[in-house]
């Protein structure tokens, strides 16, 4: 994508996440909204995208490279994470979600809709990779680890039924599954028509879920969060992905999925398994703001390096 291109296109991403948070604040729509068009795109709108993605597209053994670097980044930016914790003896429920903010990019929300929009339906299958076999993956097993380890709810998690029930996850696999058939016209349109809604529906929920309370209590944390996330992950998948001569269309999105900002899934876990759910939201919101900035220059950057 040409550089005007591709800052256009991040300025449209903008907008729509303004008009999102807009909305909440003229009180056309309510924070409480934001679950219900969270449960339509991740019921209907998100698992349409991905089958048709899915079922529509070519992929190969060589797909797999991409979950694989995922979990290696994921991995690292948990361990930086976890050694800062030591240094700043953070207190236990801070440490859960500090690893999980670090860890845990918006690979989905976000990343879906600027692979889309960067590289098109090709680099959309792509991302899926990552982000169902990588960062989901990661999430309900090592993410659901730290909750159990940190948390204090005292309860064992069922990792499997956590994976198996996801949506998404089962939307990839009938993608698979009904590859090269024929299906009705009115059924495909239908589809394709939920499909159009994610992208939208998906910049809007992050606008209203947008929050600036408690910037000021975890400054120190919050510039550490951002150089895992924004800085030192998409760094690292570059050089794994130049390493092992990944090419160009795969380390694009590799990059692009490293980038990501902290996700909202790294919250709504905290809030389940009480980990610092004060941390957390204002985590979301600056890493989600500030990547509006180097999103654009990482994606530049690996055109020119």
């Amino acid at each position: 994508m040409e550089t005007a291109s591709l800052f256009g296109f991040i300025f449209s991403i903008v907008i729509l996440i303004g008009l999102g948070y807009l909305s909440r604040v003229t009180k056309l729509l309510r924070r409480e909204d934001s679950a219900i068009l969270n449960n339509v795109i991740i019921y209907l709108a998100l698992p349409a995208m991905i089958f048709l993605a899915i079922r529509n597209s070519q992929v190969s053994l060589d797909f797999l490279s991409i979950p694989l670097i995922g979990w290696v980044v994921m991995s690292s930016c948990a361990a930086v994470a976890f050694l800062l914790s030591r240094i700043f003896n953070l207190k236990r429920s801070t440490v859960g979600a500090f690893l999980l903010a670090a860890a845990i990019g918006n690979t989905g929300y976000l990343g879906y809709p600027l692979s889309l929009g960067f590289g098109g339906q090709p680099a959309l299958t792509k991302a899926i990779f990552y982000d169902i076999f990588g960062t989901v993956m990661f999430a309900f097993t090592v993410g659901l680890y730290f909750a159990e380890v940190y948390g204090d709810n005292a309860q064992r998690i069922n990792k499997i039924k956590e994976i198996v029930t996801f949506p998404p996850l089962i939307a990839l696999f009938l993608g698979f599954a009904f590859r090269g058939l024929t299906f009705p016209l009115f059924l495909l349109k239908s589809l394709e028509y939920l499909s159009a809604a994610a992208v939208p529906l998906i910049m809007i929920s992050i606008g209203l879920s947008l929050r600036f309370q408690k910037l000021g209590k975890y400054k120190m944390l919050l510039i550490l969060l951002c150089g895992i996330k924004l800085i030192f992950a998409p760094m690292l998948a570059y050089t794994i992905g130049n390493t092992v001569n990944l090419g160009h269309s795969f380390l694009s999105i590799v990059v692009l999925e490293a980038s990501m900002p902290t996700a909202m899934l790294s919250f709504i876990i905290g809030l389940k398994y009480k980990l610092d759910i004060d941390f957390l939201p204002v985590a979301v919101v600056l890493a989600t703001i500030l990547s509006m900035v180097t999103v654009p220059i990482w994606q530049y950057l690996i055109t020119v390096i």
